[in-house]
């Protein structure tokens, strides 16, 4: 289903055809999430991980820490899940549970500290942040700047005479120059973010994937 949908994308959008195409859109929310979401995944991470391994001499009070730890971590991974297949249109193999309790504190702390899915979605979720920050960055500059250029002559022609080689030169008549270069630039953006949003997903996608664990 996944290769259906990515053939759909790319016959019903063209270059220009890209502005009305609801996916993008899509891709440019996934990519501003990316900063959030990240850096809540990665302060609950840090701060749980920290506390539980903290609080491990003192009567083992960390090992639920860490064991709740892989359940908020789980919870995050739906999420992602959830934002990848709504936003991006993309198959996402379901998250498996917490390995079971097979009896005793103890027990289920090795459990979990053998759950391959919990350490690679633990992983997952850390890059988050450092990857959220490129793509909110990259999502941002493209579309302020793409639309400052469009639509440059609607607040350029309040601005004042600016001075070029000591003459006094009025930007507003120039900015006429900047709008089909602004509009050119969208189209060229709105294509850059998908493909951006659609690597993000292959990964989220290869992360979660179940024939890893097989």
């Amino acid at each position: 289903m996944l290769q259906r949908n990515n053939q759909h994308r790319d016959r019903s959008t063209g270059f220009f055809g890209v502005i009305a195409e609801p996916a993008s859109y899509g891709s440019i929310l996934y990519l501003l999430l990316g900063l959030p979401l990240g850096t809540l995944y990665f302060s609950v991470i840090v701060t749980g991980v920290s506390l539980g391994i903290g609080l491990m001499p003192l009567a083992l009070i960390g090992i639920p820490i860490i064991i709740g730890q892989w359940y908020v971590n789980r919870a995050f991974m739906h999420i992602e899940r959830g934002l990848a297949a709504g936003l991006l249109q993309l198959d996402i193999d379901k998250v498996p549970p917490v390995p079971a309790w097979p009896g005793g504190l103890w027990r289920h702390f090795k459990a979990v500290m053998a759950d391959k899915v919990g350490w690679r979605g633990m992983l997952y979720l850390l890059l988050r942040f450092p990857v959220g920050v490129f793509t909110f960055s990259l999502a941002v500059t493209l579309v302020s700047t793409s639309l400052g250029m469009t639509f440059a002559p609607t607040y350029m022609w309040t601005s004042n005479d600016i001075e070029w080689f000591g003459w006094d030169v009025d930007p507003f008549p120039w900015s006429f120059a900047l709008v089909p270069i602004g509009i050119v630039l969208t189209f060229v953006s709105l294509h850059l973010m998908n493909a951006l949003a659609r690597a993000c997903g292959r990964w989220t996608q290869w992360t979660f994937s179940r024939e890893r664990d097989d």
